[in-house]
C-alpha cells in the first residue's frame, strides 16, 4: 500500500473482487431496534470476546455460523471486510479484536475505503502478538456508497500478519442515536422526585399547589475566561447568567505567572479568582506544566537538569500553596503525548513526580492529564486512545495520584460514533472524564460551526462517563482562539444560540401542579439544587432540597 492513491485504488478493487470470489462478501441489513453497547476493553486478553451486536451487518453470506462473526486473517493485502449499500448520515459503530504475528506490538489502524474514493481512519488499537486487543471506533458517511472496504494497517507499514476476530459493524439511525442520548440523560443527568405535603400532624394535604424551581445545576458546564472579563460588568453578567464553571485561558500558565526567574505575578489570576468565587462558579486550574517547548518560559529553557528540577518544584509549591483549596482541578502536565520538554530533561518519571508534589501541596484538588486529538480524530498517531490509556496506567503504576482525564476537544468536523467509542474505552479506567477546551475550527462558516458544536455537546453531555464540559471561548476584542459565542458587544453568534438553547434544554423549568389524593406531587428533574413553594388555602411555605445522582425516587416532605 506504499504507492499512493493509484496503488490504493487498485488494491481496494482487488480486495473487492478477491473476497467476492471466495464468497466472503457481506450483506447489509436493516438497523435493529437494539440499544447502543457502551462496553469496551483496554486490557489485552487471551481470547477475544464475542462480537458486539452479534457482528451487526458483518454477516457472511456463505456462513452457517449463527453468531454472525468470523476470524479474518491476512489475505492478499490486509484483513478486510467488504460491505455494500452503506447509508448517508447513519451512525456506524465498528469493533473487533486484533492480534499480530511478526511483531511484538504495533499501532493498528482500521480504515474505511468507500467506493474507492480515498480512505479514512475509523479506529485504532495498540495490538500485541501475545494476546488480543480490542479496537472500537466508528464513522458517518457524507454520501451513500455501493461498495466499501474496511481494512487494517500497521502504522509504519512494515510487513506483519494481522488477525481480526469478532468483527462488528452496527448501524444506528440518527433517531436511534438521539434516543440513546436521551435515555442516558434521563438515567444519568435527571432523577424522579416526589414532594409529600403534610400538615403539622402528619396528615396528607390534598390539592395543595406545589411549585418547584431549579436554582443550581449539578452538571458543570462552563467556558474559558481571560483577563478581558475584569472590569467588564456586561461580560461578567453574561457569563454568570449561563455558566457554573470556568477555566483561565492563559493567566495561570508558567509564562504568565513567572515571566522571569523569581518574578511572580499573580495579581491578574487573583482578580479573576475573586470574580468566580463571588459568583459561586467552580474553577479549573490550567495548567501547572505544558510539555510544549514553545510554551515554556524562555528563562526555563536554558536551565541545567538540577536547576530545572528545583525550578519545577518551586513552581508547583508557589502556585498550589497560594491557591490551596481554590481550584477544583489542576491540569498537572499538559499535552505530554505530543511533547516532552520536561521528561526529556528530567527523565521518564518526571510527570509522576509532578503529580506527587502537587498532591502534597493541595490534597483536595483533583489532578488531571490533559491532551488533544484523543477524541477529535484517529489520524494522530501520537494521541490514540490506547496511547492515552497506556500513559495513564503507567503514571498510576509509577505512583501518581491521577484522578481525572482531560480531553481538549478542538474539533474540525466531528466523527460522533468515533467520539463515543473513545469515551467508552477511556471509561474503563473509572476516572472522571472532562471535556476541557471544546471548540470548532474557524475554517468553517458560522452556521457549520454551530451544527458541529451541537453534535459534540449533545454527545459529551449524554455520555455516562463524562463529568463536565468546558468551552474554549474566552472573549477578546480581537476574537477568540477558534470560536466565539458572541461578538465583542455580547450579541450571540450561531454557536452562542446553540449553547443558550442547550443550557435551557438541560435544566428543569418551573414545575407546578397540585398534590394528589396521597398528598404527593411528582416530577422528573435535572440534578441540582431546588426550591419548592407550597400553597394551601391561606398558608404558604418554602423549602429547599437537592437532586443528587441516584436510581431511586427522591422523597421530600414539606410541612404546611
Amino acid at each position: 500500500m506504499r504507492g499512493g492513491r493509484s496503488a490504493l485504488k487498485h488494491a481496494v478493487l482487488f480486495l473487492v473482487s478477491w473476497m467476492a470470489h471466495w464468497g466472503n462478501e457481506l450483506v447489509a441489513a436493516a438497523p435493529p431496534a437494539g440499544w447502543y453497547d457502551y462496553s469496551a476493553y483496554t486490557d489485552c486478553r487471551g481470547q477475544p470476546e464475542p462480537a458486539q451486536y452479534d457482528g451487526g451487518i458483518l454477516k457472511y453470506s456463505n456462513s452457517d455460523d449463527p453468531t454472525g462473526y468470523k476470524t479474518t486473517e491476512t489475505g492478499v493485502l490486509s484483513p478486510a471486510f467488504v460491505v455494500y449499500d452503506l447509508n448517508k448520515t447513519t451512525m456506524y459503530t465498528f469493533s473487533g479484536w486484533i492480534k499480530l504475528e511478526g511483531s511484538s506490538s504495533a499501532l493498528i489502524t482500521a480504515r474505511l475505503a468507500p467506493d474507492n474514493s480515498g480512505t479514512r481512519c475509523i479506529g485504532t488499537v495498540l495490538a500485541r502478538s501475545d494476546c488480543w486487543s480490542f479496537l472500537k471506533g466508528g464513522f458517518v458517511l457524507d454520501w451513500p456508497t455501493q461498495t466499501s472496504v474496511i481494512f487494517f494497517q500497521n502504522a509504519d507499514r512494515t510487513p506483519m500478519k494481522i488477525t481480526v476476530a469478532s468483527g462488528s459493524l452496527q448501524p444506528f439511525s440518527t433517531d436511534q442515536w438521539s434516543m440513546h442520548q436521551k435515555d442516558t440523560i434521563r438515567k444519568r443527568r435527571k432523577r424522579m422526585a416526589t414532594i409529600h405535603v403534610a400538615d403539622p400532624h402528619g396528615t396528607r394535604v390534598v390539592g395543595a399547589t406545589v411549585s418547584v424551581q431549579q436554582t443550581a445545576k449539578d452538571f458543570p458546564f462552563g467556558s474559558a475566561i481571560a483577563s478581558t472579563i475584569l472590569g467588564n460588568d456586561a461580560y461578567q453578567k453574561w457569563f454568570v447568567d449561563r455558566f457554573n464553571a470556568a477555566v483561565f485561558e492563559d493567566e495561570l500558565k508558567w509564562y504568565s505567572t513567572e515571566p522571569a526567574s523569581g518574578l511572580l505575578r499573580f495579581d491578574v489570576p487573583d482578580q479573576m479568582l475573586a470574580f468566580v468565587r463571588s459568583h459561586r462558579v467552580m474553577v479549573r486550574g490550567h495548567n501547572i506544566f505544558w510539555e510544549n517547548q514553545e510554551a515554556t518560559p524562555r528563562w526555563v529553557k536554558g536551565l541545567s537538569p538540577e536547576d530545572l528540577r528545583s525550578a519545577v518544584n518551586t513552581r508547583i509549591q508557589s502556585l498550589m500553596t497560594r491557591y490551596r483549596g481554590e481550584f477544583a482541578h489542576w491540569d498537572v502536565n499538559n499535552e505530554m503525548l505530543h511533547y516532552n520538554f520536561y521528561e526529556q530533561r528530567l527523565g521518564p518519571n518526571a510527570t509522576a513526580d509532578f503529580f506527587s508534589v502537587a498532591q502534597d501541596a493541595d490534597p483536595l484538588a483533583t489532578l488531571f492529564m490533559n491532551e488533544y486529538n484523543v477524541v477529535e480524530t484517529c489520524d494522530d498517531g501520537s494521541s490514540t486512545v490506547d496511547a492515552y490509556v497506556a500513559r495513564l496506567k503507567d503514571l498510576r503504576v509509577g505512583g501518581a495520584v491521577l484522578e481525572g482525564i482531560g480531553l481538549e476537544g478542538h474539533f474540525s468536523k466531528p466523527n460522533i460514533p468515533y467520539m463515543r467509542a473513545v469515551l467508552d474505552k477511556l471509561a474503563t479506567l473509572n476516572l472522571p472524564i472532562w471535556f476541557t477546551e471544546i471548540d470548532i475550527n474557524n475554517k468553517f462558516d458560522a452556521q457549520t460551526q454551530a451544527v458541529y458544536l451541537e453534535q459534540v455537546l449533545r454527545e459529551a453531555y449524554a455520555h455516562p462517563a463524562v463529568s463536565g464540559v468546558m468551552l474554549w471561548t474566552a472573549l477578546h476584542q480581537s476574537g477568540c482562539y477558534q470560536m466565539c459565542l458572541t461578538d465583542w458587544n455580547l450579541n450571540n453568534l450561531p454557536v452562542g444560540d446553540v449553547v443558550d438553547r442547550l443550557l435551557q434544554e438541560w435544566q428543569t423549568g418551573q414545575a407546578t401542579g397540585a398534590s394528589d389524593a396521597h398528598g404527593a406531587y411528582s416530577f422528573s428533574g435535572y440534578l441540582g439544587e431546588y426550591v419548592v413553594t407550597v400553597n394551601s388555602g391561606n398558608t404558604s411555605t418554602q423549602s429547599t432540597f437537592s437532586l443528587s445522582p441516584g436510581d431511586e425516587t427522591r422523597h421530600i416532605t414539606v410541612q404546611i
